[in-house]
This record gives C-alpha cells, sequence and structure tokens, in this order.
C-alpha cells in the first residue's frame, strides 16, 4: 500500500510504501525466507517549516490528486498520478509534483486570535471548499484552476464563537455572489441538566447522514466534551439524543463514516467503532498512544490513523488487526491511503509466515475433527444411556406384575 502521510514538524509530505505485516516496532526475524520486506519511506513538498505545516489533507474522489491546507494560508493542490502508476523518476519531488497552488488566501497565522483553516473539502464535480473560523468559506471551480481568484463568501456565524450551536447555511447560487447566505436551519441545545445548568456545545465535527436531503436534514455533531447528537430537521430544533460515547468526557479528535458505523478517535489513544443508529461502542481499534489527529477510510476495508506517537497504522476493518504499523519519524495531523493492491486474506501470512500459518490451518482442522470425533462419542453414549433406561424400566415392570400374580 501506498500512503502520503503530512510532517508538523518540517511542513513536509512523506510517501510511505510498505506490505501488509510491516511493524517496524518490532525487530525483523533474522534468515526467514517469508519475512516482509521493510518499508520504505521518501520524503517530498519540502522547503516549508513547522509556521508553513500542513493543517488539512483530502483526496479528490474526481482526480485521485490531493488538496492540502497550509498555516501560512495557502492552498495547494498535489499531483499523484505518478504514485498510483508506479513510475520510477530519477528525482524523488518528481513523484509528488505541485499542480497549483494559491498563495496568502488569508494572512498566515501567528497566534491563537488569527485566522485559521477550520476544513477542506473537494466534491465529486471536482471543486474545492475551504472555511475559516471567522466564517469566511471559500470556493474554486475545479482543483486546476487554484490560482484563480475564488468566490468568497461570508457566512452568518460570530467568528470564534465555539458555544454557537449548529447552523445550516444555504448558498447562493453559482450566479449571485452578490448574495448573502440564508440560514436554513438553526439547531436548539439540549434542555439543562438535572442541576438546571446549561450544557456546552463546542462543536467539533459534523457528518451528514447518508439519508439527508436539502428537504430534511439529518445529521450529527461530535462535541469537545465526547457527545454525539443526532438531529433530524422534521423533527424539530433540538437533537434527537444526545449520548456521551467518550470516556471521562474526552475530546472528540476527528470522525469518519466506516460503513454504517462512526470511527471517533480523542487525545489519550482510544479510537472506536461507534454504532450510529444507538450511540453505543462497537469495538476498538487498539495499539495507539497520545492523540489520534488524522483518520481515512479507504473503501470502507481500512482504517488508517496518525497522531502525535509518530507511527501510521492500518487495520482490517472486519477483524481489527492492525496490518500495517509504521514509525514515520515525526508527528502527524493528516494522513491518506492512496492505493492498496494487496488483498486483506493475506495480511496473516505476511506477519507469521506461510509456514506457520499453514501448521495453524492443519492445527485448526484437527481440533475441528476432535471436536466433531467427541460429538459422536456423546451421542452414540445418550443413545447407549437411553437404551439402559428403558431395560430397567421394563424390569422394573416385570417385577410389579410378577407381585400382583403371586398375591392373588
Amino acid at each position: 500500500m501506498k500512503l502520503i502521510v503530512s510532517c508538523e514538524d518540517t511542513g513536509a509530505l512523506k510517501v510511505v510504501t510498505a506490505q501488509h505485516g510491516v511493524d517496524t516496532s518490532r525487530p525483523a526475524p533474522k534468515d526467514d525466507p517469508n519475512a516482509v520486506a521493510p518499508p520504505t519511506i521518501t520524503t517530498h513538498a519540502t522547503g516549508y517549516s513547522r509556521k508553513s505545516r500542513v493543517v488539512h489533507m483530502v483526496k479528490s474522489p474526481k482526480t485521485g490528486n490531493i488538496a492540502v491546507t497550509r498555516s501560512d494560508g495557502s492552498v495547494q493542490v498535489y499531483d499523484t498520478a505518478k504514485l498510483r502508476n508506479n513510475e520510477v523518476c530519477n528525482d524523488d519531488s518528481e513523484l509528488l509534483p505541485l499542480l497549483s497552488e494559491h498563495k496568502n488566501v488569508i494572512p498566515e497565522s501567528t497566534n491563537k486570535d488569527n485566522e485559521v483553516f477550520v476544513d477542506l473539502a473537494v466534491d465529486d464535480i471536482g471543486r474545492l471548499l475551504t472555511a475559516t473560523n471567522k466564517g469566511t468559506l471559500f470556493i474554486w471551480s475545479s482543483e486546476e484552476k487554484l490560482s484563480d481568484n475564488p468566490a468568497n463568501y461570508q457566512l452568518p456565524l460570530k467568528p470564534n464563537e465555539v458555544e454557537t450551536d449548529l447552523r445550516i447555511v444555504k448558498l447562493p447560487t453559482s450566479s449571485g455572489h452578490s448574495e448573502t447566505p440564508e440560514i436554513v436551519f438553526a439547531a436548539k441545545n439540549v434542555s439543562n441538566s438535572k442541576l438546571e445548568l446549561r450544557v456546552p456545545i463546542h462543536i467539533k465535527k459534523i457528518l451528514f447522514d447518508k439519508s439527508s436531503t436539502p428537504e430534511n436534514f439529518k445529521l450529527y455533531t461530535f462535541t469537545q466534551w465526547g457527545d454525539l447528537r443526532f438531529y433530524d430537521s422534521s423533527q424539530g430544533r433540538k437533537p434527537r439524543y444526545s449520548k456521551l460515547i467518550l470516556p471521562s468526557k474526552g475530546p472528540v479528535t476527528n470522525a469518519i463514516w466506516m460503513n454504517d458505523d462512526f470511527v471517533v478517535t480523542n487525545t489519550s489513544g482510544i479510537v472506536e467503532k461507534v454504532n450510529s443508529t444507538s450511540g453505543s461502542q462497537v469495538c476498538q481499534f487498539k495499539d495507539h498512544i497520545g492523540s489520534i489527529q488524522s483518520l481515512f477510510n479507504f473503501n470502507d476495508s481500512i482504517l488508517v490513523t496518525a497522531g502525535t506517537d509518530r507511527y501510521v497504522r492500518a487495520y482490517n476493518n472486519k477483524t481489527r488487526d492492525c496490518i500495517v504499523k509504521v514509525f514515520v519519524g515525526t508527528q502527524s495531523n493528516a494522513v491518506i491511503l492512496l492505493e492498496d493492491s494487496e488483498t486483506l486474506g493475506r495480511h496473516k501470512a505476511n506477519i507469521i509466515g506461510d509456514r506457520a500459518l499453514e501448521s495453524i490451518r492443519k492445527q485448526e482442522e484437527y481440533m475441528a475433527r476432535k471436536a466433531s470425533a467427541a460429538a459422536e462419542d456423546s451421542g452414540e453414549e445418550s443413545d447407549e444411556d437411553e437404551l439402559w433406561s428403558k431395560l430397567d424400566s421394563s424390569s422394573v415392570t416385570q417385577r410389579r406384575k410378577r407381585r400382583k400374580i403371586t398375591l392373588a
């Protein structure tokens, strides 16, 4: 598989190429013909610093390229065609070239009160959208035309107001940029607590339900205090339910869809899958340390994580096995799985070796035959017990008849 990881320390991008079964936290086995090849890591997009680090990184569903926002206020798109086609270049920088860029979209962030990017998205038709904490939304018509001036809108929100509740805003049509955005849904907070105290809001992530429509909004919010809230505009402005999904009210750092469930992370290494209907925990993806900043869903089959412990991990969604674990040497807040050509059924052989896997398979077959034989033996024993019980009952009946004849 090929992964692209952002580097917080240097602002660069690293490309990790690894086979299923790689775990750089463990020593590689010596003289093992079935050992997995070590991963290769190349560095791209160099020449930046921590002041211009990557803030967000997304993959375009239309072209497969990656778009990033940086803390210096720039927006960039990198071409991934050579990486996806496994082309060989003399210079590593040619494998991930800069396709287009727009500098100084917002002023460079120097303190916490400055304007910063809060999200980035590329839709199905190739439009690139990014928003800031002061309510400014920028839209480019195409990722190839990033150098053009974007359409920008000032959303009717209070800047840096974390206790503002959920709002859904309808943007003007493309021909009416002079119009102002319109709020079409404004949510209400949940009722006060048992002590009549106001419940805090502080939304960290918003995900729309797959059945949501422009006429009937259905969506979920994740709060700073570990709460999951579900809204249905046809049922009112208050959330239909609000449930604590993280222990000790830990802050949610990220949340994504995975099949019909959520995968949610916090600052203490918890990565858990949550049922979207009930809000209950389904399972956990273990072996994380520290804050997990980035999640990536690859075709609902592989979950990729990255954070402050300088490891990038990939998990099989069905079995929750960690199929790739690579030390990248830097903290990261963005990761993307570009492509994966291996099948998920192969990773066990990569981890323990083909011979060991074959011996385990034979052992499982032997235990299955043994269990089947034991079940048959128990069935025969039960038949014998039934026969003896019938014989005993018939002998008792005959003795009773003899007693009656003797008494007569």
